[in-house]
């Protein structure tokens, strides 16, 4: 069980490593959601970037595009990387009932965060979890108002411990930060 979890932990550095190496310094937050958080690994590895500048549509694209193939050429080709690129004004406005960021209720990671970002999401989990949301889809009925709860909770709780901790460089750090 622990040389998996250091496994993850590796792959979580990298993949760190391998959007900044694309972004540079443009990157301001790196989120991991969807079933490699809740389920285990998945047969995917959503991940969600933040950007601190504004994009077009056909850059967005690209840029996906572009960091789920340096992700397959640096980490592995038997994974499926499904990139989300968004300027941090789009994060926030899709941190809002409905929108795709619902999902980070069933559970979430943040690999990079130079932007208040967890502290954006664990806000908007607090107000759904106030709410009543459900979520139908073909793996059953989920109340994401009780996630929303549950999942805020503990990354409050992991918020503090990581406060109490003392802080390491990370191995896989970009060059010149």
């Amino acid at each position: 069980m622990l040389r998996s979890i250091l496994g993850k932990e590796e792959l979580f550095e990298k993949i760190v490593y391998v959007i900044r190496k694309v972004l540079g310094d443009d990157v301001v937050g790196i989120v991991l959601f969807g079933s490699s958080v809740y389920m285990g690994m998945g047969r995917d590895i959503d991940l969600l970037v933040v950007i601190r500048r504004d994009i077009d549509v056909k850059e967005k694209l690209r840029l996906e595009l572009e960091i789920a193939r340096e992700l397959r050429n640096d980490i592995s080709r038997d994974r499926i990387f499904d990139v989300h690129v968004m300027s941090l004004k789009d994060f926030e406005q899709n941190l809002a009932p409905g929108s795709f960021l619902m999902g980070l209720a069933l559970g979430y990671r943040v690999l990079l965060d130079k932007a208040g970002i967890e502290d954006r999401i664990l806000d908007f989990l607090q107000k759904i979890a106030s709410e009543r949301y459900v979520l139908h889809n073909e793996y059953g009925t989920w109340n994401l108002s009780h996630f929303a709860y549950t999942t805020a909770k503990l990354g409050l709780k992991r918020k503090r411990r990581e406060l109490e901790k003392p802080s390491y460089r990370n191995r896989y750090e970009y060059p010149g930060t």
